[in-house]
């Protein structure tokens, strides 16, 4: 880890400056405009989401002095708050303007869709795929051929994080609908066993995003480079770990739901002592847990798997206690979160709390309550359930903690460098992008272990030969999980769904590991985009389109539509998911596709689908039809149509 300083007092960043303290002016850095890909009825209105930063990492307080325009405002105009009209048909580029730099985005205005007839009809070869956009959805017109033709439907609603349920009605035309079988419940029962709580990190999250918000320009003062001031980076307990000894006891502040204040001091003796990690075990743990050899295990498998596994991808944290080291602590106080008799629990976690320095420095606010170390907080075994009784087997946190471990690093990764490194308001990702991440950690550490790679197409024999065990049960298993439960309910389930509080379940997690694999298998950056994706000043969707190039939900509409064709069509790569065959780990695939007949009423969620199987008889052109209530398909709907025979 990279050695941190603090500055000498006199050097300290004062907020709302003109700096951010290394030397950089609050310039505008970049102006960005979404979404992209919009197609527009006559008339109709769009919105356009603006996000502008400066060169501090500062988010400009409201949109004054941005410019907006149209390169041809007879085609789509737009007015003085970024909201855009199409007037007529055609092609015009927005674009914003604030001192010097720009964003755009091109406008498409279109007239509805004529009737569906032989002439008009798309001729798709089996594979080939053809993407409608806003009005231009409302009719999808695909012909039969000579012989006949099977084909998939998917709309889909390509809203942002904010946008509500989207009600279409999916009719068809001159088709017949296709049934499937039915998803397995018995196919999602398989997975069923010992579950994560994902709740408690997305409570963590948003907690540590609110309170800690009043204590950023503190760490801000905490620069590289400088004379070390040891009285202001001294923690208030006696979490000092510079030179340890096996044996050693110190204090270590557990108290999440207060961070920085009232803190709940418990005693942690040190246990195993490696190149890059400190093991402690809480002195108050159930008997009967963890031995010596067990923590010597885990500090080994930190070092040689979990540390170049993380910083490879994601980059070196900076070293606040200035030890080189991250501190491990084994804790009771991690069991205590798991209710009496839940049916999940809680594995460990990282607390961004921990990073943030203990004093107060002229006159910023510092939070009292940091251990001031990088550090985790990881389940015990508890055989008998002293903790809330609930027991918890020795076997299950030693095939599971060092997954915790490295999922948990790359939290602690993404914070550190955007609070020291790249020293960035935005220092918190956004949650479900934030997960994502975490959940490639673990898909990473897989790949490391069973000396696989992406883009293997991997079955789920060739994961898991021995029926459930080695890397994948200690990998795999949670993503594999989470992913069914997306697949169960792709129409109300996305990547990034934010709908009644749901804004990282079980589902959405497991949506976001396998869109980001997506992604880095489609982009020209691959692997590396996972460091382009920490090391950022942006966060969530603005964060993705400045590292694809493009706005992520047009890649989420095409990933959705590569949930049912990849490994049935061949299709072209952006319908594709070449890391997994994920049909080969379902005795039934639990995605429901429904037969397109008569009218149907769907309710899709931002970044959601629907998936609709038809066929058209020869030398017939058929249609699948699009509608919200009795308008024309909205400028946020999208369908996609494959032939699949």
């Amino acid at each position: 880890m990279k050695r941190l300083i603090l500055l000498p007092l006199a050097a300290a960043l004062v907020a709302g400056c003109q700096s951010d303290g290394t030397g950089a002016s609050d310039n505008v850095a970049f102006v960005q405009l979404m979404p992209g890909d919009r197609t527009l009825a006559v008339g109709e209105t769009l919105p356009l989401e603006v996000v502008l930063r400066r060169e501090s990492g500062a988010t400009p307080a409201s949109l004054d002095g941005t410019a907006f325009r149209s390169s041809a405002p007879a085609v789509a105009s737009v007015d003085a708050g970024g909201k855009v009209t199409g007037v007529a048909p055609g092609t015009a580029e927005i674009t914003a303007e604030l001192d010097g730099k720009s964003g755009s985005v091109t406008v498409r205005v279109a007239l509805p869709p004529g009737p569906c007839t032989p002439a008009s009809a798309r001729t798709l070869a089996v594979g080939e795929a053809v993407v409608l956009g806003g009005v231009t959805a409302s009719t999808g017109c695909v012909s039969g051929g000579a012989a006949g033709a099977e084909f998939l439907a998917v709309p889909y609603h390509g809203g942002g994080l904010d946008d509500t349920s989207l009600g279409l009605n999916v009719s068809g035309q001159s088709v017949t609908g296709l049934s499937s079988p039915a998803p397995s419940v018995a196919a999602l029962a398989a997975l069923a066993g010992p579950r994560e709580n994902d709740d408690f990190h997305i409570r963590l999250r948003e907690r540590a995003a609110r309170v800690l918000a009043p204590h950023y320009n503190t760490a801000m003062a905490v620069r590289p480079g400088e004379a070390a001031s040891t009285d202001a980076r001294a923690p208030r307990l006696t979490l000092n770990l510079r030179s340890p000894s096996i044996g050693d006891e110190v204090q270590v502040n557990t108290q999440i739901d207060e961070p920085c204040v009232s803190p709940t001091p418990s005693t942690g003796r040190v246990v195993a002592i490696s190149s890059r990690a400190i093991v402690l075990a809480d002195v108050a743990n159930p008997a009967n847990g963890l031995t010596t050899a067990d923590y010597q295990s885990f500090a080994a498998q930190f070092d040689t798997l979990v540390y170049p596994t993380v910083t490879g991808y994601f980059g070196e944290p900076e070293d606040v206690d200035g030890n080189g080291k991250v501190v491990i602590y084994y804790t009771r106080e991690v069991n205590r979160l798991t209710p009496r008799g839940s049916g999940s629990y809680v594995g460990g976690f990282f607390y961004s709390r921990d990073l943030f320095p203990t004093r107060d420095r002229a006159g910023l606010q510092a939070c009292a309550g940091s251990n001031f170390a990088e550090m985790f907080y990881m389940l015990v075994p508890d055989p008998t359930g002293a903790v809330n009784g609930n027991v918890f087997s020795r076997n299950l946190v030693l095939n599971t903690s060092v997954g915790t471990l490295a999922h948990e690093f790359q939290h602690l990764v993404n914070a550190s460098r955007r609070l020291y490194l790249t020293r960035t308001v935005d220092w918190n990702e956004d949650t479900w992008l934030n997960e994502g991440l975490s959940h490639i950690t673990e898909e990473l550490m897989f790949y490391r272990v069973s000396r696989r790679a992406a883009r293997q197409n991997v079955t789920s024999a060739q994961a898991s030969p021995a029926g459930g065990s080695g890397p994948y049960l200690s990998y795999m298993d949670q993503n594999i999980r989470r992913y069914a439960e997306y697949l169960a309910d792709p129409e109300h389930q996305s990547p990034y769904d934010n709908v009644a509080g749901e804004s990282d379940d079980l589902a959405t997690r497991g949506a976001g590991w396998a869109f980001l694999r997506y992604a880095a298998d489609r982009s020209d950056a691959h692997e590396n985009l996972w460091r382009t994706l920490v090391d950022s000043r942006v966060t969530g969707f603005a964060n993705l389109k400045q590292a694809l190039g493009v706005d992520p939900r047009e890649w989420v509409r095409d990933w959705t539509t590569s949930v049912y064709t990849d490994d049935v069509v061949a299709t072209d790569a952006r319908f594709q998911q070449p890391s997994w065959n994920f049909r080969t780990f379902f005795s039934s695939y639990p995605v429901p596709v429904r037969p397109l007949a008569g009218t149907t009423n769907v309710f899709l969620n931002s970044g959601s689908g629907a998936f609709f199987r038809f066929s058209v008889a020869p030398n017939v052109a058929g249609s699948v039809n699009l509608r919200s209530g009795a308008a024309n398909a909205p400028s946020q709907s999208y369908m996609t149509i494959v032939r699949t025979r």
